[in-house]
Order: structure tokens, then C-alpha cells, then sequence
């Protein structure tokens, strides 16, 4: 008598499907970085969102372009039957990339060996070719998410979403729970579980000019009150504590022989908590000048809040860590100094973020994609979006 077979389970299906399609997986992602769409050029995004759209309509999902004023707007999918009112699990990307228009064609993005390199492969179109790649998965397998999916893809976020962020967080509101198809962390592949908040302030200082030769004692040296201030600056970095504080561009004086009558830095800040940002913050805009006869004015802010792991939060990553042990992952969190839309979305519904390619170089010459790993990746989003909603928790 013959033995039964062992069952087999969605997740190895997945997993069996993703392995399979791993040629055309790379083939995909080649395409798509071929087509340059850096965040200064709106024109580009509309052969991008058009082949990303027939990607999302294949697999039975309505699509719908909207046009930015600035930017190239963004892309969203979603199920064509769906009511509009039930929660939803949101994935969200990113289109555009920092690279200049003809990046590519200076340097061709090549498949060599197990990667992919090239402009923006890995931040992040490594991440929308897994997303359609994932929902394909799950076509062929045929199985529903019991929560309905709603992807939004932007062309701004390089530059802080200035134009897709109220959208974000309209539909993050209504989520069950958002996937951010950031790149991973390193070459590890680890999950962002928390990012930082990142503010950028502008500090100014006023003086008065003087001839540096024949009466400086009339003057008084924003250039000397900056350097004051600069060290003041990086005294607030807590590295222990997670907030750093850098000015990374100062613009003072007039010329040589003249006392400075004016001086400006710009900072960047980051921290973990909003309470550490609203202490960092408080501490620059009470920074007073020091010269006699200067003048110091802050301007600036916070303009992402951190992610940080609340307990929804890490109910969604409990859930995700336990998927990837089903499909052979052991998956490890970290925390990022740099920002995303979760960020954003975080704030009104449960998060996990890096949940994209892994690889390495991303904003660098050397940026690539390890095709393997992605293959991985396609089937842990694909059995995510299988699984039930979260148990209602409060964020906090």
C-alpha cells in the first residue's frame, strides 16, 4: 500500500511558485529599472505607472492614476468590487529614485550572476516587482486575502511624499495593517520594526559688516557666532540615546576681508521617539546668540514623526516573523535612522516597514538586488496578505 503524501501547505506553494518564477521575477525588475523616473522629472512616471498598472490589472485589480501638480502623481490598485468602506491592508511604494535622467544609459542595469544591478533597483523597484510578483503568486494558486489589498505607489517620497502624503495617511486610517516595500536593512535583509523621526531646521544668524582691515571692532561676525553655534549643535547629539544632530551645509560671509554679516547652517535631526524630538526641538529654537551684536532666528521642524514600536506595531511583526518561520525565514528587526511613508502610516495603523528587496548600495553606483533573497520576499508578501486581520489593538 502506498504512503499518502505529506500535505502540502499554502506557504510551500508559495514558495514553490515564487522559485519557479524566479527568471521572470528578474526580467520583470529589469524592465522596470530601464525605465529612469527620477523624482525632478514628472514626464517619466507615465510609461512606468502604465506597465506597473497592467502588472496590478492582470491579476483582476482596478487601477487608478493620479496626477500630481508638481510631481508625477501616484498609482493605486485595489479590487474593483470592493465597497470602500471595510478595512483594507495597504501596501505601499515608491517610483521614483534619486538617480539624474540617464543614469541608465551610462551605466545599464545587468542581471550578473545572483543580482541585479542597477539605478533604483533596489530603492525600491526591487519592491514593486515583488508586490506584483506576489499578488500573481497568490492568483495562481488560487486564494483570496480574507482583507482586501489596496497598493498605493508615489513618485515624490525621495523628497519627503509632499504630495501623496495626505492620501497615505487617508488610507492608512483605514487599514488593518500596512506593508512598506522599503528596502531591507543591509545586506542581512532585516525588517525595519521602528525609524527615527527626521527634522531639518534652518539656523540664520544676523551681524554687521565691517572692513576687516581698517575697523573690525564696528563689525560684529556672524561667521564667528556660527561657529558658536555649530558646536552647540553637535552637542546635542545623544548617540546612546538614539538622537544625532548635524549640520551638514553652512553658507556665511561676503569675502575675505569683510566681517560676515550674515551666516546660516542647516541641521539635520533625528530621533526616536517624539518625545526625544520634541526635546531636541525645544533645545535648538532656544538656542540665543552668544557674539555681541548678532542676532540668531531658528525656522524648521520635525516633518516626520518616528515609527516606533507600539504595541500594534508589534503584534504586526509577531505575526510577520511567525509567517516567515512557516516558509523557512528567520527574520530579524532593526531599527532605521532614515524615514519613510511608514513613518506616516505608523501613526494610525500597525506597521512594518523594509519589508522590500534586499540587497545593497541603494543611492550608490553599486546598487543591486539579490535575487534570491527576492524570491524569498515575493512569497513572505504573498503569505502575509493571506493572513487574518489583527486583533483590534490600541496604538500606543
Amino acid at each position: 500500500m502506498t504512503a499518502p503524501e505529506e500535505s502540502t501547505t499554502v506557504e510551500d506553494r508559495l514558495g514553490e511558485w515564487a522559485e519557479t518564477n524566479r527568471e521572470a521575477l528578474a526580467a520583470y525588475l529589469l524592465e522596470l529599472v530601464e525605465i529612469e523616473t527620477p523624482t525632478e522629472n514628472p514626464e517619466t512616471f507615465d510609461r512606468f505607472f502604465d506597465r506597473l498598472a497592467d502588472g496590478f490589472g492582470a491579476v483582476g485589480l482596478r487601477t487608478e492614476r493620479v496626477s500630481g501638480e508638481e510631481t508625477g502623481g501616484w498609482l493605486e490598485a485595489f479590487a474593483s468590487d470592493r465597497t470602500g468602506t471595510e478595512p483594507i491592508q495597504l501596501v505601499i511604494g515608491h517610483a521614483d529614485t534619486v538617480w539624474p535622467l540617464g543614469t541608465a544609459e551610462e551605466n545599464p542595469p545587468e542581471i550578473r550572476d545572483d543580482v541585479l544591478e542597477g539605478p533604483g533597483a533596489l530603492d525600491m523597484k526591487g519592491g514593486l516587482a515583488q508586490a506584483v510578483f506576489a499578488l500573481r503568486a497568490l492568483e495562481a494558486i488560487s486564494v483570496d486575502p480574507p482583507v482586501p489589498v489596496h497598493l498605493l505607489v508615489s513618485s515624490d517620497e525621495e523628497i519627503g511624499s509632499p504630495e501623496s502624503k495626505p492620501r497615505i495617511v487617508e488610507l492608512a486610517k483605514r487599514a488593518d495593517r500596512v506593508f512598506v516595500l522599503e528596502p531591507a536593512s543591509g545586506p542581512e535583509g532585516k525588517i525595519k520594526t521602528a525609524r527615527k523621526a527626521v527634522g531639518h531646521f534652518t539656523v540664520t544668524i544676523q551681524g554687521k559688516a565691517a572692513h576687516a582691515g581698517l575697523e573690525p571692532e564696528e563689525g560684529a561676525s556672524a561667521t564667528e557666532e556660527l561657529g558658536n553655534v555649530i558646536h552647540r549643535l553637535h552637542a546635542l547629539t545623544d548617540v546612546e540615546s538614539g538622537v544625532t544632530v548635524n549640520v551638514g551645509e553652512v553658507n556665511a560671509g561676503l569675502r575675505s576681508n569683510v566681517v560676515a554679516p550674515e551666516a546660516r547652517a542647516e541641521v539635520d535631526v533625528r530621533a526616536p521617539t517624539d518625545e526625544a524630538a520634541e526635546t531636541v526641538a525645544e533645545r535648538i529654537r532656544s538656542l540665543e546668540a552668544e557674539t555681541p551684536g548678532t542676532e540668531l532666528a531658528v525656522e524648521g521642524g520635525f516633518g516626520r514623526p518616528p515609527m516606533e514600536p507600539t504595541a500594534g506595531n508589534r503584534r504586526l511583526w509577531e505575526r510577520v516573523q511567525e509567517v516567515g518561520r512557516r516558509l523557512g525565514l528567520e527574520l530579524e528587526g532593526t531599527q532605521s535612522g532614515g524615514a519613510s511613508d511608514g513613518n506616516d502610516a505608523s501613526q494610525h495603523a500597525p506597521t512594518i516597514d523594509g519589508f522590500g528587496a534586499v540587497g545593497d548600495g541603494a543611492h550608490q553606483s553599486f546598487e543591486h538586488v539579490d535575487l534570491d533573497a527576492l524570491t524569498d520576499r515575493v512569497a513572505l508578501l504573498a503569505a502575509c496578505l493571506l493572513e487574518e486581520p489583527l486583533e483590534t489593538e490600541t496604538q500606543g
